[in-house]
């Protein structure tokens, strides 16, 4: 089997984008050394005495093991993997995973199969469009049409911003390491108003607190 041929997986680990073999002959699931040190270094380590060989019984550099937050699709599950030193691949995804996610991968049609039950389906609400139309130059009669067109379509609006994981996005940065900047120094009007948007943002849902080796301002 050539690498190409090789069957990969897009996965999310603790949001961060990630290529996975899909490994059969493996019994567990590992990380490189190098995804753990430029990824989640910031994650606790556990040290382990359990002894890692490859197919042909040579030694493996056991480095411990993490837990990290696996995602693919609509499946997501926290799992522990082996950190291994100079391993080929980003990630294996092992037996041990494919058993506990009871996940398949379909080799002739070159996709992955998640059972029903392991996707949760979160329950659609529908609510009445509100629309302020105090302003407007329309009559009553206009008005009450261009309700009756928005709410006969208020499955396209949201006030929530929305989140996709059918297309995934990788900023290769090649060999540098994860960036870092200070943060920006504002008077004590422009840090009320931020503060004020992050803590809208936090009770929202649209962001969420998180430990990462990046720290880059966007705002």
């Amino acid at each position: 089997m050539t690498p190409v041929e090789l069957p990969y997986v897009p996965i999310l680990l603790n949001e961060t984008f990630i290529t996975a073999l899909w490994d059969t002959g493996a019994e567990k699931s590992f990380i490189s050394e190098e995804v753990y040190r430029n990824y989640f270094s910031y994650r606790p380590r556990q040290k382990t005495k359990d002894r890692v060989v490859t197919a042909q019984g040579a030694p493996c550099n056991h480095l411990g093991r993490v837990e990290l937050q696996i995602r693919i699709r609509e499946f997501q599950k926290p799992w522990e993997f082996h950190i291994l030193d100079n391993m080929q691949y980003q990630c294996i995804l092992g037996i041990d995973f494919m058993k506990a996610s009871r996940l398949t991968l379909d080799f002739d049609q070159k996709s992955l199969i998640i059972p029903d039950h392991l996707i949760k389906q979160t329950p659609k609400e529908e609510k009445l469009v509100d629309i302020d139309l105090t302003e407007s130059k329309l009559n009553d009669e206009q008005q009450r049409q261009l309700k009756t067109l928005f709410n006969n379509f208020k499955g396209l609006f949201s006030d929530q911003p929305g989140l996709t994981h059918v297309v995934y996005h990788e900023i290769d940065t090649g060999d540098k390491g994860p960036v870092v900047s200070r943060p920006y120094k504002y008077d004590r009007v422009k840090q009320g108003i931020i503060d004020y948007h992050i803590d809208k943002m936090l009770r929202d849902g649209t962001i969420c607190p998180i430990n990462s080796p990046y720290a880059s301002q966007s705002y």
